[in-house]
């Protein structure tokens, strides 16, 4: 809780102060239905009373946002770890995790796997520990195959890779994202190229209209995924569909569609068989 001393305690911290905590309202609201509505500037539109649409930046929020006025926003989890920051201090916080990734993330295993639910732990474990040290490997029994690390708009990351450590620089420099934390389990029963669909199509839903490379482009990106699954003209439709990842990715005004190609690449990539490719 935050702390006013006024300018008579210039040396109050947040350990040692004895003054009463600032007192302060919170409204909630309910969100506008939509995925996109957790971007920053179409939530603004939603609290707004207006549709979920992104903004065009700039201007960026902090100078003008909710109704025009300076707005900070901060997610959830940022706010979660005020608390401790102020208990026990900046110092404390810092000694947990690695890199530029400090404190700690709660992680959301779901999927196929045998214990789901929230893991709060130090950044720096690796996946393999994370999903079958505390996940307990699948529900199912069977080998896992991949992980999608970072929500529907994540990278797939093939076992292989579960050496990765749980770091938001150590993902980037795969091609992947940490994201908010969030991992889904899948078995080696589980088709990819199916997977690759549903990224697209996830988008083609949840799209807010503004921009053409991620309204028009995730609806394509569906039409050229199933061509390429059905066997129709592969050497003409990879490429299309690779063209079509890189136009989403460069020219989408938010994360929506630039995100997008992330899951399908990472599967075209670490799994080709499953497109009807012996070797991309």
């Amino acid at each position: 809780m935050p702390r006013s001393c006024g300018p008579a305690k210039p040396a109050c911290s947040a350990t040692t102060c004895s003054a009463p905590a600032a007192a302060f309202d919170i409204e909630a609201r309910l969100g506008g239905g939509a995925y996109i509505c957790g971007e920053e500037t179409a939530l603004l539109e939603s609290i707004e009373g207006r549709r979920g649409q992104v903004r065009a930046k700039p201007p960026l929020p902090a100078i003008t946002g909710l109704f025009g006025k300076p707005t900070a926003i901060n997610n959830v989890i940022t706010l979660a770890s005020v608390p401790i920051i102020l208990a026990s201090g900046a110092a404390f916080y810092r000694d947990y995790g690695m890199g530029r990734s400090r404190g700690t993330l709660p992680f959301q295993l779901a999927g196929n796997v045998l214990r789901g639910g929230l893991v709060e732990k130090a950044f720096g474990l690796t996946l393999d520990e994370l999903l079958n040290d505390f996940g307990g490997g699948t529900a199912s029994g069977r080998p896992i195959r991949a992980a999608q690390v970072g929500g529907p708009l994540g990278a797939y990351v093939p076992v292989q890779d579960f050496d990765l450590p749980l770091d938001y620089e150590a993902f980037a420099a795969r091609g992947a994202m940490l994201g908010h934390g969030g991992v889904v389990v899948f078995d080696d029963t589980v088709d990819m190229g199916r997977m690759a669909r549903f990224a697209m199509e996830f988008c083609a839903a949840e799209s807010c209209g503004k921009c053409t490379p991620c309204r028009i482009g995730s609806t394509r990106g569906v039409e050229v995924i199933e061509r390429i699954l059905a066997g129709e003209n592969r050497g003409t439709n990879l490429p299309l569909l690779e063209d079509l990842c890189t136009l989403m990715i460069d020219g989408s005004l938010c994360a929506m569609g630039g995100m997008t190609p992330y899951p399908v690449l990472s599967l075209l990539k670490h799994f080709p068989a499953d497109f009807g490719l012996a070797d991309k």
